[in-house]
């Protein structure tokens, strides 16, 4: 039964991450939009993805492992996407103007 629950716990810790990389895909084309995501909540997200894959792998709990298998490539997209959009949204944007010399 532990297993079980294991392996459902698993599938909605999946599950959890779809709606905001559906959402995202969507939308990657806003980039004021996707510049909304936070950058350390992803960065985060990712980190600890990442290691739940190393702790389950090593003590031998797949139901941890695999479903972060899943979760931590979805995770680093969307800091991707992130990160893309205030690459793009930096360079759209129009450049201060040049302060101008006070008269003489």
């Amino acid at each position: 039964m532990t297993a079980v629950l294991g392996w459902v716990v698993g599938l909605l810790d999946v599950v959890q991450f779809m709606p905001q990389l559906g959402r995202v895909v969507r939308i990657r084309h806003d980039h004021a939009a996707v510049s909304d995501l936070s950058v350390w909540t992803w960065t985060i997200a990712t980190i600890q993805g990442a290691a739940w894959v190393v702790y389950g792998f090593a003590e031998g709990l797949l139901p941890i492992a695999v479903p972060n298998v899943v979760i931590t490539p979805v995770c680093a997209t969307l800091l991707a996407f992130r990160l893309r959009a205030a690459r793009r949204a930096h360079r759209s944007a129009p450049a201060a103007p040049a302060p101008s010399s006070p008269p003489c």
